[in-house]
């Protein structure tokens, strides 16, 4: 059986405990959660998206998301791209050019320019496509590197500048636009980092990615690369021991200028999982790590919700919000949790609200303490002000 695509709203409020009546939170300790409280409502996504993986918020209205449209006995499945202007409510499918085989990752600088990453053709095996939209709606591909098998991850900031990371000739390439709709090759990753998982950009120069890592043929584990010039050389930054893979990433910036200019006091937060098996079950404790010095140190969160995996986080509301699974059942449903400020490394991450579908949350984006936009596997969920 097909899973219905729904959207979920919350209605978000201040103050508050957790499991009080009103937090619609999973009963347990009065402790206070932070500004995300509400109850989820669900509407319909329009056929035949099944599986989105990425999600970018313009505004609080203005959203769009990727991912694959559901295989049938006569087409296989493809791209998916869908947009909303109501911060969640209606989506509607936009056109892709028709050789775009699969899209895993989109980011927006504004309510008219975003960038789409993945792949050509249906094989799974490339070439990468990235594609742009200077309008929101018309979509255009772009010519990459020869060689360039896939694209994984990107980030845009709000002057409207792009960093993307794909595999190019074996190796993961940081990819930045030129000139007539060409990207062109900056730098590399360094060798043990096998694909980028999430990537994140406070400026044209600073950013963070979180990679894979093959162990051996059956296991990866998660590694976090930082780049200070604008993706030429890539340093690896230390991890706690016990990290499995990583799925995702978001940074911002520090408030004090002079640590703006040297990346130093960027807090980020990577989310993942400590299982370090390829392709299968869930069985890990996700996995929250936060730096508030730009990478120097990386601290483990305590995570007390029942999440086997954290597959995306957003920070830039200030408060930050994670989306993955939970343990490894049948079905494997989603969870939202909510963490401390973007700025305060640690703390203490929760589950925010019981979330009614049977399949992982996997990518969110926050515009405000108020305004989130989550998709999943057959799922999107959007939390809006009340």
């Amino acid at each position: 059986m097909v899973a219905t695509i729904v959207a979920l709203g919350v209605t978000a409020g201040c103050g508050g405990t957790a499991g009080s009546p009103s937090s619609g939170s999973a009963t347990g300790p009065s402790t206070t959660l932070g500004p995300w409280q509400g109850a989820l409502t669900t509407t319909t996504l329009p056929a035949p998206v099944q599986v989105l993986r990425s999600v970018a918020c313009a505004t609080a209205q203005r959203c769009w998301a990727v991912g694959s449209t559901l295989a049938t006995s006569s087409a296989p499945a493809g791209p998916a791209l869908v947009a909303t202007i109501d911060g969640g409510g209606a989506w509607a499918v936009l056109t892709l050019p028709p050789t775009v085989g699969y899209l895993s990752g989109i980011a927006c600088a504004s309510t008219r320019s975003c960038t789409a990453v993945g792949q050509i053709g249906a094989t799974g095996v490339g070439p990468g496509a990235i594609l742009t939209t200077t309008n929101g709606t018309a979509w255009v591909l772009q010519v990459v590197p020869t060689g360039t098998t896939d694209v994984t991850a990107v980030s845009c900031r709000a002057n409207g500048g792009c960093t993307a990371l794909g595999v190019v000739s074996g190796v993961v390439t940081t990819l930045v636009p030129s000139h007539g709709g060409t990207w062109v090759a900056a730098g590399r990753l360094p060798a043990p980092a096998s694909v980028a998982t999430a990537l994140s950009c406070t400026d044209a120069t600073h950013c963070w990615a979180t990679a894979a890592q093959a162990v051996d043929v059956g296991h990866e584990i998660g590694v976090i690369e930082v780049t200070s010039d604008g993706g030429t050389t890539w340093t690896p930054e230390r991890v706690p021991v016990g990290t499995g893979a990583l799925q995702g990433i978001d940074c911002t910036p520090a408030t004090d200028a002079t640590a703006t200019a040297t990346g130093t006091g960027a807090s980020c937060t990577a989310v993942g999982t400590t299982a370090t098996v390829l392709g299968g079950a869930r069985t890990g404790q996700g996995v929250v790590l936060t730096t508030a010095n730009g990478g120097g140190r990386w601290a483990s969160a305590t995570v007390t919700a029942v999440a086997a995996d954290l597959l995306g986080v957003s920070c830039t509301a200030g408060s930050c919000v994670a989306v993955g699974t939970t343990a490894a059942t049948a079905p494997q449903a989603g969870v939202v949790l909510l963490g401390g400020s973007a700025d305060t490394a640690g703390g203490v991450w929760r589950r925010a609200v019981p979330v009614p579908v049977a399949l992982p949350l996997t990518a969110v984006a926050c515009v405000s303490l108020s305004a989130c936009v989550v998709v999943g596997e057959s799922v999107s969920a959007h939390l809006t002000a009340g």
